[in-house]
C-alpha cells in the first residue's frame, strides 16, 4: 500500500505445517513444542515470511501489518482451560516456540519495527504488546522492550467465556494478570474490530455486538487503542484507560455504560435487560 504499509498474509493452518494438537496427542504436543525442528508454516513460506519484513523495512514502508490465524504471544491460559503442568494452548503459537524464536530474533536483530499482527480463532480478543519474552527486558507498565503490537479478535457468533459480563471479566482479569505482555482481554462479547492506519500512527477500534441471538444492527464500543509510529508498543495509558467491557492490566479504567449505536439508523441508546441478557441463539435441548 504504497509507502504507508506492507500487508504481510501468513497461511498458519494448512500449508505445510508440523503436527499440532489432535486432543489425543496433547501431552505428546506440550512435550515437543520447543521442538527447533517445528514449523507452523514450513521452511519454505517460513523464510519468504523474513524475506518479507526485512524487504519491507529496507523500501521504507511505515508499518508491517502482519495478518496470521492464530495468537501469536505467548499466553498462559491455566485459569481458562490450561492446566499447571501444561499452561499454554500448544494449537497456537505457542505450540511451535521455536518458530516464533525464530520470528522475534529477526526481528529485533535486523531492527525491523512498526509490526502489527494480526489474530483470530480464539474466540476472544486479545491486545498485547510483541515482546520476547526472556530474551529482552519488557517492563508491562511502559511497553520497553518491545518490538511491536498484536490485535487479535474475537468470533462473529461462536460463543467465548459464556456466562455473564461480570465473569466474563473475571476471567479476563486472571489472563490478564497471568500474562505480562497481554494488556487487555475481553472475552463476552461477539464482533470485530477495525484498524485506522497513517503514517503517524495506527488505531485499533474494537466493537461488539449486545446480543447475537437476533439479528441486529446493534454495536457497542469495547475498547480504543493507539500505537505511535517507531513506539513498537501500546500508547499509554493503554486504551486511554478506559475500557467499556473486559480487563485492562491494573484493573482499572472499566466504565460498562451499555451505550449501543444502531447502524442503520445513526442513533444512540442505553441497552439493557431483556433480550440483551442473551448472548448466544439458545437452542432446545435434544431430550
Amino acid at each position: 500500500m504504497g509507502t504507508l504499509f506492507d500487508l504481510i498474509m501468513l497461511d498458519t493452518r494448512n500449508y505445510d505445517r508440523s503436527i499440532t494438537t489432535l486432543n489425543e496427542n496433547n501431552e505428546y504436543i506440550d512435550l515437543i513444542a520447543n521442538d527447533a525442528g517445528r514449523s507452523l508454516m514450513g521452511s519454505h513460506q517460513e523464510n519468504w515470511f523474513y524475506r518479507q519484513l526485512s524487504e519491507s523495512n529496507d523500501r521504507g514502508a511505515a508499518w508491517r501489518i502482519i495478518g496470521n490465524q492464530i495468537v501469536f504471544s505467548r499466553i498462559n491460559i491455566s485459569s481458562w482451560f490450561g492446566t499447571f503442568e501444561n499452561p499454554y494452548n500448544s494449537d497456537q503459537w505457542d505450540g511451535y516456540m521455536s518458530n516464533r524464536n525464530r520470528t522475534f530474533q529477526h526481528m529485533y536483530e535486523n531492527n525491523i519495527g512498526n509490526n502489527v499482527m494480526l489474530a483470530g480463532d480464539s474466540h476472544a480478543n486479545w491486545v498485547s504488546d510483541l515482546v520476547w519474552l526472556d530474551e529482552h527486558d519488557y517492563d508491562p507498565a511502559t511497553g520497553a522492550g518491545s518490538v511491536g503490537v498484536e490485535f487479535a479478535g474475537t468470533a462473529v457468533s461462536s460463543s467465548g467465556f459464556g456466562g455473564t459480563i461480570m465473569s466474563a471479566r473475571d476471567q479476563a482479569g486472571s489472563l490478564v494478570e497471568d500474562n505480562s505482555e497481554l494488556q487487555w482481554n475481553e472475552g463476552y462479547y461477539r464482533g470485530y474490530f477495525e484498524l485506522q492506519i497513517s503514517y503517524d500512527s495506527v488505531q485499533a477500534s474494537y466493537f461488539g455486538c449486545p446480543s447475537v441471538a437476533y439479528r441486529n444492527p446493534l454495536e457497542i464500543s469495547l475498547a480504543n487503542f493507539t500505537v505511535q509510529s517507531g513506539a513498537n508498543r501500546l500508547q499509554r495509558p493503554v486504551a486511554g484507560g478506559t475500557v467499556e467491557s473486559g480487563y485492562l492490566k491494573g484493573g482499572e479504567g472499566f466504565d460498562q455504560t451499555n451505550a449501543t449505536f444502531n447502524t442503520e439508523t445513526g442513533t444512540w441508546n442505553v441497552t439493557s435487560g431483556g433480550i440483551f441478557d442473551q448472548m448466544f441463539i439458545a437452542y432446545p435441548d435434544d431430550e
